[in-house]
């Protein structure tokens, strides 16, 4: 009868460790929400995931949800903890603007890679200047992509151009735009890309299409019509294969998102992982080089989350000013 009790009493203790177990993997457990399978957003969640799970501990999995508006809105369900977003996605969700009619909670985690959106015109199309658009077809609105038909905005603001001049087409995709470009279909196209993307040199080299060359102060008229997630870069010249001049155009960033409600606990885990490993986090994707201390701490848009900050507080680079923008972020 005694050996029969101290059977039970073990598995008993056996299930009891079980599930404490099992409620603290679950607690560990995030998911982070991604675009498509092959895009580079992607490939990047999988090599966070990695590194996260290497070198925090915590449990990952990685979830295609379908772009960045779409991540936002997965954030909001509570479908997903972590999330990889443009900036552009993520800040219109946190004002309640665009496609998202209320809005939506999130917090930054870190700032990574930027993407670039800009003119690009087609050579033989005699577009000597911006009035030249008025009475052509320009490629400048996709419905992924709401940012672009507001830059586009920006421009003819900026330029005081007459919109509704200008035809503007609609495309789904960056391929179906380049190919209308070398098709002659169409005369300029406002188009998202990456630093020396290939997308783009392609036609370049092939003589199909050119950047729209402003100079410095009008790219910064036309930030001043754009919300303060997007920000002035510049290209040197060289930077693409016949790029002759230097190329001052806006960018935005990648925002790695997370919900207020996940704890700052795994939040400084994740954090301190992915900045403390870059160079492994790049072996992924050449990209995630670019998610770094420095990068993270510039051009502040949104809060950040409570496990962020904590992490930057013990590297020191946590200031008055950023304390400051936290709390009038926070205000909306």
């Amino acid at each position: 009868m005694n050996q029969r009790v101290k059977m039970i009493a073990v598995i008993l203790g056996i299930s009891f460790v079980g599930t404490l177990a099992s409620k603290a993997w679950a607690q560990e457990a995030v998911r982070i929400g991604t675009s498509s399978v092959g895009s580079v957003f992607y490939t990047i969640a999988i090599g966070a995931s990695e590194v996260i799970q290497k070198h925090a501990g915590v449990n990952t999995t990685v979830e295609p949800v379908g772009g960045s508006s779409a991540n936002m809105f997965g954030l909001n369900a509570q479908k997903i903890e972590f999330a990889l977003a443009n900036s552009f996605a993520a800040f219109t969700a946190f004002k309640g603007q665009q496609n998202f009619k209320k809005p939506v909670d999130v917090r930054l985690v870190i700032q990574g890679q930027p993407s670039y959106r800009w003119l690009l015109l087609r050579k033989g199309a005699g577009i000597k200047g911006l009035q030249d658009l008025e009475g052509r077809n320009v490629i400048a609105k996709r419905r992924a992509l709401p940012e672009v038909e507001l830059v586009m905005n920006a421009f003819v603001k900026a330029f005081g151009l007459k919109k509704d001049k200008i035809n503007i087409i609609e495309t789904t995709d960056s391929p179906q735009a380049y190919n209308a470009l070398r098709a002659g279909s169409v005369d300029a196209a406002l188009m998202p890309f990456s630093r020396k993307a290939a997308a783009v040199q392609k036609p370049m080299t092939d003589g199909v299409l050119d950047f729209f060359y402003a100079p410095k102060d009008k790219r910064d008229d036309i930030l001043r019509h754009l919300p303060p997630m997007m920000w002035g870069d510049t290209f040197e010249t060289g930077v693409f294969e016949g790029q002759g001049k230097d190329l001052h155009l806006i960018g935005l960033n990648t925002y790695f998102m997370a919900r207020p409600g996940v704890s700052k606990e795994n939040v400084y885990k994740v954090t301190k992982a992915l900045l403390e490993n870059t160079k492994e986090f790049a072996t992924y994707h050449r990209a995630a080089a670019l998610w770094t201390l420095k990068r993270t701490l510039q051009n502040v848009a949104l809060p950040f989350h409570p496990g962020a900050i904590q992490y930057f507080k013990e590297k020191g680079v946590w200031t008055a000013e950023h304390e400051a923008a936290q709390k009038n972020l926070l205000g909306r």
